[in-house]
């Protein structure tokens, strides 16, 4: 990851979380026909990159995985490398329900996307899924474009030299997968990626991210017109190492913290303790987020402190409104 700016600290922003009005209100039980999803969340743990205790922080977020029993878990990217990464698979297989892995930046470190797909047994790079009465996508943003708008997969960190600019693309495959499966999607719709559209202070690195928003935009507006609850709620993204949620055309957007690091110009700061999260989708068309909260070792910068927290921030907000059993 490149030295962040001092974006945030510049306008006095700090957590872009801590601008917006407390969201979280308790969530009662559905009185639908169906039970709560729970998802166990984990991003950016960056094991090997530095080499601090990641081992111990994959164990602690599956100890409560498995005292949790989620319905499924998910890595949102910048996870292992395809070498060293024993303990961290072993942790990973310990939870025997069904597991989903986004492919992220640093993950193409020291390998191609498709040795890293064999690892983690993805058959595919973008993915969609339907669980309990939701429809989840994950999509891969790990593309390069030049001058000639030529794209390439992110390989053994080619992306690392380059501008900026030439990073974070979708390719057009892909988003013509995104528009179809959007439009078949039968119930609401959940998305990850690890690379943000929006809500990032990297400006200048987020490739055609206007591309995917318009897509989103367009099918929920076409849903919303003909009456369906099949419009995309809420969207997962990492990268950033942040604690951020906004809402953008009537869509829930939040950056995940890692669950190691901030990185700033001042280099990595770890965070004394693991940080991940257990997310509730309730068919009442509630979402809820129960985040972790740490400290810093002494010696950190004051204003990395003051301005990047070491946390996941709980959250709980109405997505939609369920249909009727009649409708």
């Amino acid at each position: 990851m490149q030295p962040r700016r001092e974006f945030l600290k510049r306008a006095g922003m700090g957590s872009l979380a801590t601008l917006l009005p407390s969201l979280t209100f308790a969530i009662p039980h559905s009185a639908g026909y169906r039970k709560p999803l729970r998802i166990g969340f984990i991003t950016d743990l960056h094991h090997l990159q530095f080499g601090k205790n990641e081992e111990q922080r994959m164990q602690a977020f599956m100890n409560a995985v498995m005292q949790e029993k989620p319905d499924f878990i998910l890595q949102c990217g910048d996870f292992c490398r395809p070498k060293g990464s024993d303990r961290i698979m072993a942790e990973w297989e310990r939870f025997t329900g069904p597991k989903y892995h986004v492919i992220g930046n640093h993950d193409m470190d020291v390998c191609d996307k498709a040795t890293i797909m064999t690892l983690w047994g993805m058959k595919s790079r973008y993915y969609s899924f339907d669980t309990d009465g939701f429809h989840f996508v994950v999509l891969d943003r790990n593309y390069l474009r030049d001058g000639n708008g030529n794209l390439a997969h992110y390989d053994t960190s080619n992306w690392g030299p380059l501008p900026a600019e030439q990073r974070s693309f979708t390719d057009p495959e892909q988003l013509e997968w995104l528009k179809q499966d959007l439009a078949e999607a039968k119930y609401p719709t959940i998305v990850f990626m690890h690379q943000p559209v929006f809500l990032s202070e990297w400006a200048n690195e987020l490739g055609n991210a206007e591309d995917i928003l318009s897509i989103f935009d367009l099918h929920n507006y076409t849903a919303r017109q003909s009456g369906s609850n099949a419009t995309v709620c809420a969207v997962f993204m990492g990268h950033d190492h942040d604690d951020r949620y906004g809402e953008r055309n009537g869509v829930h957007y939040f950056i995940i913290n890692s669950a190691s690091y901030v990185y700033t110009d001042t280099g990595a700061h770890y965070y004394n303790d693991s940080l991940f999260a257990f997310i509730t989708l309730d068919p009442s068309g509630k979402l809820h987020i129960e985040g972790r909260s740490s400290s810093y070792p002494a010696g950190t910068p004051e204003k990395v402190m003051a301005v990047y927290q070491p946390r996941i921030s709980d959250r709980s907000m109405h997505m939609f409104t369920p249909k009727s059993k009649k409708s």
